[in-house]
C-alpha cells in the first residue's frame, strides 16, 4: 500500500469528467491496489471521503464515510460508477465543507439531505442504498468530483468562504453568543 499525492485545487484532474470503471476489473489487481491505496491516503490526511481523481486517477471511485457502524467506529464506504438520486429537494442540509483537494478553506453549501444512491461496492457487488443527512452530504460532495465539481463551485455566498481557522473561530463565536 502507498500514500498518494492528493491533486490540489487547479490541477486539471479535478475538473475532468471521470470515466466509469468496468465492473468485470473491480476485483482485478490495479482496481483493488487504488482502492487501498486510497484508503490508506485518506486516512493519512484525516479525510472523511476521498475520490479517485484526487490522486490523479481519473475513474469513477470514492471512498466516504461520515456514518458510524454498531460499535461506534467510523463507516466507510467504497463505491465504484455512483449514480445519486435526489429523494426530497426541499429537505436540505448546509455546513462549512472542506476538501483535502482545497486544503486550508471551508465553504458553506447547502445539499440535499435524503439521497439514494446505486453502485458497485469493492467486490463487485451491486449496491442500492438511501442516505440522509451527514452521510449524504459526504457522498455528494465526493461523488462531484467524479464530475469534475468542487464545493467551492456549489457556495451561493462567497462571504461565506474563508481559511479553516477564521471560519472556525467564527463559528466558535457564533455557538458562544459573542460577537467580533
Amino acid at each position: 500500500m502507498a500514500i498518494l499525492k492528493v491533486a490540489r485545487m487547479g490541477h486539471p484532474v479535478l475538473r475532468e469528467k471521470c470515466k466509469p470503471i468496468d465492473p468485470a476489473k473491480i476485483t482485478g489487481p490495479e482496481v483493488q491496489r487504488l482502492i487501498r491505496d486510497m484508503l490508506e491516503t485518506m486516512i493519512e490526511y484525516n479525510g472523511v471521503g476521498l475520490a479517485a481523481p484526487q490522486v490523479y486517477t481519473p475513474v469513477q471511485l470514492v471512498i466516504a464515510g461520515g456514518e458510524e457502524s454498531d460499535d461506534g467506529r467510523p463507516k466507510l464506504r467504497v463505491l465504484i460508477n455512483p449514480e445519486i438520486e435526489v429523494l426530497d429537494d426541499e429537505y436540505t442540509l448546509g455546513m462549512f465543507e472542506g476538501c483535502l483537494s482545497v486544503p486550508g478553506l471551508r465553504g458553506y453549501v447547502e445539499r440535499p439531505a435524503h439521497i439514494r444512491i446505486k453502485a458497485h461496492d469493492e467486490k463487485g457487488e451491486p449496491v442500492d442504498m438511501e442516505l440522509e443527512g451527514f452521510p449524504a452530504i459526504v457522498m455528494q460532495h465526493e461523488c462531484d468530483h467524479l464530475e469534475g465539481v468542487l464545493y467551492v463551485d456549489r457556495i451561493t455566498d462567497p462571504t461565506k468562504l474563508g481559511f479553516e481557522d477564521e471560519v472556525q473561530r467564527f463559528l466558535d463565536l457564533a455557538d458562544d453568543g459573542e460577537e467580533d
